[in-house]
């Protein structure tokens, strides 16, 4: 009796259990449902923005090749003769005109010399003029006796005699022209000498350095003095050697050099390769006055240039990039059903903020700007245009 009773009550008891889990289960079916609608309901309101691409046949590529500034010419002067300085009138740093003298040798004998010519030459001068004003005595004399000869009053000897004598005269003012031109090439030949004592600045520029002082013996060609041109100052830029041919003579060019921006006119392109860097020369005159004049000499500078290559493909902003698997990158496409799908790109030419790329894509699609990380592929969103999405 007592088990009969103890069975009926636990039944009762398993039945009343039974009953609340099953309640308790229906009150969590009813939850998942409901967070699932709402879920899809979210999803289905994700706004995205986004914006159309427009395929290209070809990218810009702007590359900046370094260089240095160098003045447009530099000279190192020395002495053409030999002797002892006797003058160094310039120091470094010292600003100097074209035809100003520099520097002087001792040139005590080589005046000395000059003055002698100088007399030599007056010399010549008056013994031609002595022979000429003879020569045309003898002419005189000449005519009269042919004269006289005509008329009979006058022997042929007579008349040998003064045409000889002419002829004589003739010949000795031809040799002291001679020795007068003589004179007149030792006296410039003296001149050159004295000339060539002194070191002239052959244009306008700055003293670079000085390596002699005075009292120095010196030798026909070493160096006395350097100097460097100011008023024209060029850009010296190693390009490579499949972009120098894309360079052209006379063409403007924009330069850099410590946030300073200068133009360029391009000079001429070295056609040798530079053995070290593997890259050919480029020489631009700077054209902008007020740069230039902060400029330094030897500063780094770096060439602007843009070249077109042709290569089919699309501009994207680097926002609308998501990293994919072997090194690709992949976008998030909106497809006429308003469906985020995911397409696989390779990145040909990339710069700040955007990148040049080909994959599958098609012109018009419409591509996911920002907030890629709030898609996936088969969300359904609600497409918006994208503000400043411009390429």
């Amino acid at each position: 009796m007592r088990a009969r009773v103890l069975r009926r009550h636990l039944g009762r008891e398993l039945g009343r259990r039974w009953w609340q889990w099953a309640v308790l289960l229906g009150w969590v079916l009813t939850l998942q449902v409901v967070a699932l609608a709402w879920a899809k309901q979210a999803h289905a309101q994700t706004t995205v923005p986004y914006f159309k691409i427009q395929a290209q046949d070809s990218y810009a590529s702007a590359r900046r090749y370094a260089g240095v500034t160098a003045p447009a010419r530099s000279a190192q002067l020395g002495f053409k003769r030999s002797g002892e300085v006797a003058q160094v009138l310039v120091d470094q740093g010292a600003s100097v005109a074209k035809g100003q003298a520099l520097a002087h040798l001792d040139a005590a004998g080589l005046r000395a010399e000059l003055q002698q010519a100088d007399a030599n030459v007056a010399h010549a001068a008056a013994n031609l003029n002595a022979h000429r004003a003879a020569a045309q005595l003898a002419m005189n004399t000449e005519q009269r006796m042919r004269k006289l000869r005509a008329s009979g009053h006058a022997s042929k000897q007579t008349y040998d005699e003064v045409f000889l004598d002419l002829q004589a005269k003739a010949a000795q003012v031809e040799v002291a022209k001679a020795n007068k031109l003589r004179a007149e090439a030792a006296q410039q030949a003296a001149r050159v000498a004295l000339e060539e004592a002194a070191i002239i600045a052959p244009f306008e520029g700055v003293v670079q350095a000085r390596y002699l002082d005075e009292g120095s013996q010196v030798q026909p060609g070493p160096a006395v003095l350097k100097v460097i041109e100011t008023g024209a100052v060029e850009a010296q830029v190693g390009v490579p050697s499949a972009v120098a041919p894309k360079l052209q003579p006379g063409t403007r060019h924009t330069l850099y050099s410590n946030g300073a921006q200068l133009v360029g006119r391009l000079t001429t392109v070295l056609p040798e390769v530079d053995r070290n860097t593997r890259t050919v020369n480029a020489i631009f005159t700077l054209e902008d006055a007020s740069p230039r004049s902060r400029l330094t000499l030897g500063a780094v500078v770096e060439l602007e240039f843009t070249e077109q290559v042709a290569s089919p493909g699309f501009w994207l902003p680097m926002s609308a990039l998501t990293a994919a698997d072997r090194g690709l990158w992949s976008v998030y496409v909106i497809n006429p059903d308003d469906i985020i799908e995911r397409r696989l790109l390779e990145i040909v030419h990339s710069e700040a903020d955007r990148v040049f790329a080909r994959g599958t894509l098609s012109d018009a699609d419409r591509v996911v700007h920002t907030g890629v990380q709030r898609v996936v592929p088969g969300q359904a969103v609600v497409p918006v245009p994208a503000l400043q999405a411009r390429l």
